[in-house]
């Protein structure tokens, strides 16, 4: 009994650590922040990255003094890698801030498929902004004393670009001192038509999907009120065509005042909002007008290592981050076809978060580079990504910042990853200075010696003594 004991102790002593160093953990988890810098209107977001997770894990996101927790999305990405299906999971929660300020967000730890993945946490600027024309605040202060209910239609802008977002809300606010009982009636049914009516025509949608219908309190005019929010939506029109949205009604009933006797029958009232029109501007002048796409976008970019040897691969990944339509985002453009440097398509990933004031996030498109000639290789020279910022009123470009750098050895492998867009300088991965040629110490090397992997090196060492074991385990045994 001592013996077998004994046998298993020392197997468990001596192999579980080896089998440890030879395994490589391929599901660690990251933790993404918008930007920390934002208007008060626009939820700050944390955003959750799993790789090759096929399960959806339950994750417990922090508590932010300041913020109101908004809800939870999650999204599912798939990639080919090496020809193999990879799922990943992204998992993000909003906060929205209740007042301007400066906010702290403490260092946090989040743990997902038995792996905790800890950050450092932020600083949060929240600014104020001026209200907006469709605004609850700004809402009709001259109708307001007539009008103890209504229902309205607002947008986020009266006048956009072609390709530039719009929000649109179509709310039903009620007084607090309103006298009456009101029930919505065959909402849904109600909803679908209303809907039909108002949905710009050739404009892609992103639908805020409201699911439940609940009571808001809100200031309007300086007098408390209910908003009930039926219908949010971002449209980016395709054309020049105006956006003419008609008035709409919304039936309720109206079933028994606060005070008094009980109606004997339930009255039907009608609340109709007003039309809105939202004017559309042509793009200025220029070669790619209408191909290329609108909104506020900064480049991020990242090299796996930062020296690689000829005809070896490297993983390149261009991220375009910011406000506008990033599910219709193209792929950078290709410059300078070079037979010396293989480009395969990229695999693309898209992370986006919607709300009224627009819909904000990236998408990436990570190439596998593989060089056939020895010198540093530019990006800027391989790709370009062209588009129209609303805010500016002209085009602008996004060009890599990043140099490879080919030689015949790896030399530093160590990752590079920046982010540049148009308003900020530009950094370079270059070589480190007095670095040798790469053709120093040639005639010395001897293209015998292969290079020895220590991951595969300790997997064999790990075997061998687990077969060792074995075999003294059944030795010991027959002996018995």
């Amino acid at each position: 009994m001592f013996l077998a004991v004994f046998r298993k102790y020392f197997a468990l002593f001596f192999c579980l650590p080896i089998v440890t160093f030879g395994q490589v953990i391929d599901n660690a988890a990251t933790i993404e922040f918008s930007a920390t810098n934002f208007p008060i209107e626009r939820p700050f977001v944390i955003t959750v990255s799993i790789p090759n997770s096929e399960t959806r894990p339950t994750i417990s996101f922090p508590d932010i003094t300041g913020f109101s927790k908004k809800g939870t999305s999650a999204s599912v990405t798939t990639v080919e890698i090496g020809g193999k299906t990879v799922v990943n999971q992204i998992i993000t929660q909003n906060y929205q801030a209740r007042t301007p300020g400066r906010f702290r967000l403490p260092p946090f730890s989040i743990t997902t498929n038995g792996t905790t993945v800890r950050s450092e946490g932020a600083e949060l600027t929240v600014r104020p902004t001026a209200t907006l024309p469709g605004s609850a605040s700004a809402l009709l202060e001259n109708t307001l004393p007539k009008n103890p209910a209504f229902l309205t239609l607002r947008a986020t802008k009266s006048s956009i670009y072609v390709g530039e977002s719009i929000g649109l809300t179509l709310s039903f606010f009620v007084a607090d001192n309103y006298p009456y009982v009101l029930n919505f009636t065959a909402l849904d049914k109600q909803l679908q038509t209303i809907i039909k009516k108002i949905r710009p025509a050739n404009a892609w949608e992103e639908n805020l999907n409201i699911n439940e219908l609940k009571a808001v309190p809100v200031q309007v005019g300086g007098k408390p009120f209910r908003e009930y929010k039926l219908y949010q939506a971002v449209f980016f029109p395709l054309s020049t065509r105006p956006l003419r949205l008609p008035a709409v009604t919304l039936q309720l009933t109206r079933s028994r005042p606060l005070i008094g006797p009980p109606a004997p029958t339930p009255e039907t009232v009608s609340f109709t909002s007003r039309p809105l029109n939202v004017a559309v501007r042509a793009l200025p002048a220029h070669p790619l007008r209408g191909r290329v796409p609108v909104g506020v976008f900064r480049l991020e970019e990242s090299l796996d290592r930062r020296r690689i040897v000829v005809s070896r691969s490297v993983r390149y990944a261009f991220s375009v981050v910011g406000e506008g339509n990033i599910a219709a985002l193209p792929a950078p453009a290709m410059l300078n076809p070079n037979p010396d440097v293989d480009v395969f398509p990229p695999e693309e990933r898209l992370t986006l978060s919607r709300t009224v004031a627009g819909v904000t996030g990236s998408k990436t498109f990570t190439y596998f580079l593989v060089p056939h000639q020895q010198s540093p290789i530019p990006l800027a020279g391989r790709f370009q990504w062209i588009y129209f910022n609303p805010q500016l009123a002209r085009y602008d470009t996004l060009r890599p910042a990043l140099v490879l750098q080919v030689g015949t050895t790896n030399g530093n492998t160590s990752p590079a990853k920046m982010g540049n867009s148009p308003e900020t300088g530009r950094d370079t991965v270059s070589a480190p200075a007095g670095s040798m040629s790469i053709y120093d110490g040639i005639e010395t090397l001897d293209s015998s010696r292969q290079p020895i992997s220590i991951s595969v090196l300790v997997r064999a060492a790990a075997n061998v003594f687990i077969v060792l074991m074995l075999l003294g385990m059944i030795f010991v045994f027959f002996k018995r």
